[in-house]
């Protein structure tokens, strides 16, 4: 009854409205989704804008929308989102709320820019091979590092300097050979080691992409092995708030996460439009836990901050952006010994030296690490002919390594570099010509300065140095209705000039010019819509980074030493990339990557016998040079059960050999399986979704090991890690909210605490993976 005249009253007022004051002020919702043509595809960050009211909004990541509007009027609808062609409808409105789905076409698969706008997405070249993690699959793993979340792709592995560092690697490569681009400027820092991970805050990003052919071409000398590409969340002309706040808290390090983000616009008027973000996060870890036993100083602490703006007028877009990440993260202390006696006894002593109880200190060793970016960009669009982009950044990384030094000395660090970096480039993308040829051209420029602070009373690790790389490229692609071709083609000069002192303390000045050519040849065939293929072939060339070249000292977060060798050549690199994807009655689907590769004076590290310095004892690695062939094949599939009912399976296959030393390849990681099933219920219990998963990760034992770093030392050997058997478990829901959404996650992660170690772990002598974690997510969006 109380509803009954709860409606009759509505009726009565709107009756009243209409008769007393003819049409009256009203609102009412407008509402629906905007989905793919075709597959019926959600659409996330889709603009909804109505000219006349010069107002709209924005899809959630679902492409869900909802905005109120006046009632009583007939109003033109424009959808558009940057992989999409816009479209355009006209609803009427009356006095009811007004629910409506959207439909957009995908736009055509050409080759572009690297952006038409600072809302367009990073595109990869057509024939390449790409894995993407997007914001819905990001939010199911927020509180993961970078590496980490990567790492979850086929083909990408995870590489660690104990629990704290991660750096990522692609088909058997990484460090300077994979690029990271975070928001279209590539990564400049002190990341040449694997205790180096990237300086990047992962909640800034909205998408990732891994790129696994080769993209020198495209993203410069340093993508020869491939690339990662971040993008945040595009900044569209919206009359609302919006934003977001996530928490994390995990078990493993009794640690959490706090991530806020907000943004809005200034609608200046229908054409001209000033749009704004601001966004930060924080984290505070203890140490970590292994199966049986504490990991002593491996806490970490972040503080990070961005802020991001753009102008948009018809065919102009200003752009800029800014963003300061700070870390401080502890060096698992049992890794740092005393003397070789002690060393050779740690490689079986469990748990480690100097295991202490729970704590949230960090102490020496340690990394301190302040990494800021600032990013311009104009981009021009004449339709007529084609886009001009104009982007410039400056970065600057401050990197501290602390040891554990005599004296009162402690607080003194024993690493103190600054890293300034200018990046430049321009690039027009033209528009097709013939009605079917579309490419862009482009140059970079960059400019590096490299300088020991003052003050270590050490060596320097690395030497001050200055470094200058232009480069210009070409990139072209021919596309039929079910066909394509492309070819690229870069070459880049580098000049190095290095400032050191030589074993005689005399203050030398060496210089190193590189001049280095890529290429790539590709295209792909559909050959229905359940079967498509392509392929390529890329030529790239790489000079030795600054710490292959003079690396000379103590690695503290790796506990090892390394030597640099001035006489190593470029890398040069030919690589055969073939990927198959498969469909079968939308239930069964199956990708299958293939590649090979063969690089000239391919750079390692090779261990030597370990050695007895005033700071302790630690396995030494020499920079050398051999003729490598890595090869393998990626595969990813999943079936559908019934309905939301899915087994999904990825394995990855590598293979790495040593050809001058008829050696199996050091270093490359092991085979690799993951099964998981997802169960996805929809609309229950109030939510809209819950999601389970249970995932089981099998890892093989490295059989193809060489040589392992104590077998050089010819005292004692530690066979290759075993392989391991590892289970996750993961539940997600998300709840709509009025004009809001809540996504409340549980994981747990080493499920049966199981007690293991990983060959691609530079610690894994002193000490195992962590256990069992219990993370809780919370994240809510506006």
């Amino acid at each position: 009854m109380l509803r009954l005249g709860k409606i009759l009253f509505i009726i009565s007022c709107i009756i009243a409205s209409e008769d007393i004051f003819g049409q009256g002020d009203c609102s009412v919702t407008f509402s629906g989704q905007v989905l793919s043509e075709g597959e019926h595809q959600p659409v996330a960050f889709a603009s909804i804008y109505l000219p006349s009211l010069e107002n709209g909004t924005q899809t959630d990541e679902n492409g869900y929308f909802t905005i109120k509007i006046p009632c009583h009027d007939k109003y033109e609808v424009i959808i558009s989102q940057v992989e999409f062609k816009s479209a355009s409808s006209f609803i009427d409105i009356g006095i009811k709320d007004f629910e409506r789905n959207f439909y957009l076409t995908p736009k055509d698969n050409v080759l572009s820019a690297v952006s038409v706008h600072s809302h367009k997405r990073e595109e990869v070249l057509l024939s390449n091979v790409e894995s993407v993690l997007s914001t819905r699959e990001l939010r199911k793993l927020k509180g993961k590092s970078l590496s980490e979340s990567v790492s979850t792709l086929p083909g990408v592995y995870n590489i660690k300097t104990g629990p704290g560092i991660n750096k990522p690697m692609i088909h058997g490569l990484y460090g300077s050979r994979i690029q990271v681009v975070n928001n279209e400027v590539a990564q400049m820092g002190q990341q040449w080691g694997v205790d180096h991970a990237p300086e990047i805050d992962p909640f800034v990003a909205s998408r990732i992409t891994i790129v696994k052919g080769a993209s020198s071409v495209k993203y410069g000398p340093r993508a020869i092995g491939g690339a990662l590409l971040l993008e945040p969340e595009p900044l569209v002309p919206d009359s609302a708030l919006h934003g977001s706040l996530d928490l994390v808290g995990f078990t493993n390090g009794r640690g959490g996460i706090g991530s806020a983000m907000l943004s809005g616009s200034f609608l200046l008027n229908m054409e001209e439009s000033i749009n704004w973000r601001l966004q930060s996060s924080a984290k505070k870890s203890g140490d970590q836990h292994a199966a049986n036993y504490n990991l002593t100083n491996t806490g970490s602490e972040e503080l990070n901050f961005s802020a991001a703006a753009n102008y948009i007028k018809e065919d102009l877009q200003a752009d800029i952006f800014y963003s300061r990440f700070s870390t401080e993260i502890g060096i698992l202390r049992g890794a740092h010994i005393g003397n070789v006696d002690n060393f050779f006894e740690a490689l079986d002593r469990r748990p480690p030296f100097f295991t202490e109880e729970f704590s949230y200190e960090i102490n020496n060793p340690k990394q301190n690490v302040v990494h800021q970016l600032l990013k311009a960009k104009i981009h021009l669009d004449r339709s007529d002919y084609g886009d001009f982009d104009f982007i410039y950044a400056y970065q600057q990384n401050a990197r501290q390594e602390f040891d554990i030094r005599r004296g009162g000395r402690s607080d003194r660090p024993s690493v103190d570099l600054q890293l300034d970096s200018h990046v430049a480039k321009l690039l027009f993308h033209h528009e097709p010509i013939w009605n079917n040829l579309s490419g862009e051209i482009g140059l970079d420029y960059e400019y590096q300065n490299n300088k020991n602070v003052p003050g270590t009373g050490t060596t320097p690790l690395i030497p001050n140095y200055s470094s200058f790389q232009t480069g210009i490229f070409l990139n072209e692609a021919w596309t039929e209705e079910n066909w394509n071709l492309e070819a690229g083609l870069r070459f880049d000069a580098i000049a190095i000039d290095v400032l050191k002192f030589d074993e005689n303390d005399d203050l030398i000045n060496p210089k190193h010019q590189y001049n280095m050519f890529s290429g790539i040849v590709g295209g792909g065939y559909d050959f229905s819509n359940n079967l498509k293929y392509k392929s390529n072939i890329s030529w790239s060339q790489r000079a030795p980074s600054i710490n292959e070249l003079y690396s000379q000292g103590l690695h503290h977060s790796v506990a090892a030493i390394e030597e640099g060798d001035d006489q190593l050549s470029p890398e040069t690199s030919i690589k055969w990339l073939h990927s198959l994807q498969f469909s079968f009655n939308e239930k069964l689907r199956l990708n299958v990557d293939a590649y090979a590769s063969r690089i000239q004076n391919y750079i390692y590290l090779q261990p030597e016998e370990p050695r007895l310095t005033i700071r302790g004892a630690f396995p030494v690695y020499q920079y050398q040079q051999t003729l490598a062939d890595i090869y393998g094949t990626d595969i990813i599939g999943s079936y559908e059960f019934f309905h939301h009912f899915t087994l999904n399976t990825k394995a990855s296959i590598i293979r790495g050999n040593d050809i001058s030393n008829e050696l199996p390849l050091i270093f490359m990681p092991s085979d690799r399986w993951e099964n998981t099933l997802n169960w996805r219920l929809s609309n229950k219990m109030g939510f809209k979704e819950i999601d389970f998963s249970l995932s089981g990760l099998k890892v093989f034992e490295q059989h193809r090991a060489p040589i392992t770093e104590t077998e050089a030392y010819e005292r004692e050997t530690v066979p290759v890690p075993e392989g391991y058997f590892i289970t996750n478990f993961s539940l997600d829901t998300t709840k709509k909210l009025e004009n809001a959404q809540l996504n409340v996650g549980l994981s747990i992660y080493n499920l049966m605490n199981t007690d293991y170690t990983d060959y691609l772990n530079r610690l894994r002598f002193y000490a195992a993976e962590t256990g069992r974690n219990f993370e809780l997510r919370i994240n809510y969006i506006f």
